[in-house]
């Protein structure tokens, strides 16, 4: 979040991260600083398109340039998750090339009456694209569905919004959830990585770098709650409160949205006994803010404090 006022840096034009993976940045409504989504091409000659991202027309005409100037043969369209800056031009690129969108259960279920998922990915799903193996891999905590892509034998990893090569991954509940995502970030250092390509912003080479960075990043912001609702600190707070201490560097506007990423460490550290709610009440208060409506906030309706 502190980096939502910083200018965009990532690449806009397609580069090769890995051997059968090519990364097409197509311009999407996204959160800042990001102004693009990595759009990707798994495989060798035959290929799926992993989260054609765009709803403008002149970038799903580019994408389709692209993939027809590769002599690219598409099998299908997968999807990381349902985020609208992810699934922008999926009705558009189905529609050109006529094949099946796949996704998760969960995002299928999510996008149910949106847009139709054709068929379903599976955690363990192994193949291969014109020889290159890809691994379907079921990643949880940014959304209940989201998919990330172990590709090659060199385990280069698609990420989605997994991590972030510019910016921070908002983790907004209830589709979000703190523990789950810091348990799917360890198991994927666990696993071994190598490139990591994320969903925006550059790939990174020591994707196991990246991965270890994002963890002790979110377990610092853990730590700076608690100390901020420490003895010296208030009584109890509400997330929205929170955020001015936690989040300095950000604007205003973007208040609600930090908001629900401090609830979301808040709703980590309750269900450990490391803090409770004032008031009683259960389950994930307010409405979930990220896209597409981060500055059209409802504030969550609950206190925190520490456990004393």
């Amino acid at each position: 979040m502190t980096e939502i006022h910083q200018p965009d840096r990532a690449p806009h034009t397609p580069f090769e991260a890995a051997d059968g993976v090519y990364v097409v940045p197509l311009r999407t409504p996204t959160l800042p600083p990001a102004t693009h989504t990595n759009c990707l091409l798994l495989g060798r000659g035959t290929v799926v398109v992993v989260d054609p991202a765009s709803p403008y027309r002149e970038e799903q005409d580019r994408l389709l340039g692209l993939i027809e100037e590769r002599g690219c043969a598409v099998q299908a369209i997968w999807l990381t998750h349902h985020h609208a800056d992810h699934i922008g031009g999926v009705t558009a690129l189905r529609e050109a090339l006529d094949v099946p969108v796949c996704a998760h259960r969960a995002t299928a279920e999510r996008l149910d009456g949106q847009l139709r998922i054709d068929e379903e990915l599976y955690s363990g799903d192994i193949g291969a694209l014109g020889g290159v193996p890809v691994e379907v891999i079921h990643t949880p905590g940014h959304a209940r569905g989201h998919l990330a892509f172990g590709v090659g034998p060199r385990a280069c990893l698609v990420a989605g919004d997994l991590v972030a090569g510019q910016g921070t991954i908002v983790i907004d509940p209830p589709e979000g959830d703190m523990a789950d995502y810091l348990a799917t970030l360890g198991a994927l250092v666990q696993r071994g990585v190598g490139v990591v390509v994320p969903a925006h912003g550059p790939a990174a080479n020591d994707g196991e770098s990246l991965l270890l960075k994002t963890i002790a990043h979110r377990l610092m912001r853990e730590e700076q709650l608690l100390e901020v609702l420490g003895p010296q600190g208030p009584q109890g707070a509400y997330p929205i409160d929170l955020v001015p201490t936690i989040y300095p560097e950000v604007p205003a506007m973007f208040h609600p949205l930090a908001a629900r990423q401090v609830l979301a460490h808040l709703l980590k550290l309750e269900a450990e006994g490391r803090v409770v709610r004032l008031g009683g009440g259960r389950g994930v208060p307010g409405q979930p803010v990220y896209l597409p409506s981060a500055v059209a906030a409802v504030i969550p309706d609950a206190a925190f404090a520490l456990t004393r």
